[in-house]
């Protein structure tokens, strides 16, 4: 006796599980479908509402960027006017090695508050941390010493 069926057989099962195959073929494709819509409407959505707060957003961008060019240029100035005014009492060089230490100094100082002022993160245990381990590795082995 063998256990495939017949050719009669098999084609009466195809016939009677191909209309179910395809429809089942169809409410996955359209199911897909349905999915990938979704999906880009929420794109298309997110990518609307980022467009317009960037217009909203723009001239003020660039109010802060010329606001930032033009106070570097400031305080290049002030150093360089800081410079010029110590060369008058000491060497030209000596003046500009102490204004770039003080701006170095000052830089720092800025740098040590601005770190002191980070929020504190809670530190995060290791040892506490213990690896997902298997059910059957923790049973022991019924021939080992």
């Amino acid at each position: 006796m063998t256990s495939e069926p017949g050719p009669e057989r098999r084609r009466l099962l195809d016939r009677l599980t191909e209309p179910i195959a395809e429809r089942a073929r169809e409410k996955i494709g359209q199911a897909e479908d349905r999915v990938r819509a979704s999906i880009q409407a929420e794109i298309d959505a997110v990518s609307a509402s980022v467009r317009t707060r960037a217009v909203q957003v723009r001239p003020s961008a660039i109010a802060f960027a010329a606001a930032a060019v033009l106070t570097f240029l400031g305080l290049a100035l002030l150093a360089t006017a800081a410079v010029i005014g110590l060369a008058h009492v000491v060497e030209p060089w000596l003046s500009a090695l102490l204004v770039g230490v003080a701006l170095i100094l000052l830089a720092a100082g800025f740098a040590a508050w601005g770190r002191s002022h980070l929020p504190r993160a809670p530190m995060v245990d290791l040892t506490q941390i213990r690896e997902p381990t298997h059910p059957a590795g923790e049973q022991v082995h019924p021939w080992a010493d």
